[in-house]
């Protein structure tokens, strides 16, 4: 196997199988101190779960056929949206805080 092929697969299966469960980790537990081996373990599982749900029902509802930019397009979607919400919630909750020292 060439180089390039095995770093594919690594940034491929961390694409898929981590970063929109990390993602959405701290979504769900926002403000608990998890340890490093939960928050991993709850990435995998989040991930492993959303993205064939997402991609099953995409294919199920709309017909959309399963490639691999449909696919990646999923992912990001499933990485960015929750990200926009971490960075919304951020933004209010400095806001908020300026607001009581004045």
């Amino acid at each position: 196997m060439d180089i390039l092929e095995i770093l594919r697969m690594v940034f491929g299966g961390l694409f898929v199988l981590f970063v929109p469960g990390f993602i959405w980790g701290y979504v769900f537990f926002p403000g608990r101190n998890l340890d490093w081996i939960e928050r991993v373990a709850i990435s995998i599982g989040l991930s492993i779960a959303m993205v064939t749900l997402c991609v099953l029902c995409l294919n199920w509802l709309f017909e959309m056929k399963i490639t691999l930019l449909n696919l990646s397009l999923t992912v990001c979607g499933l990485t960015v949206v929750p990200g926009a919400y971490i960075l919304f919630r951020k933004f209010l909750r400095r806001k908020q805080v300026s607001n009581e020292v004045k």
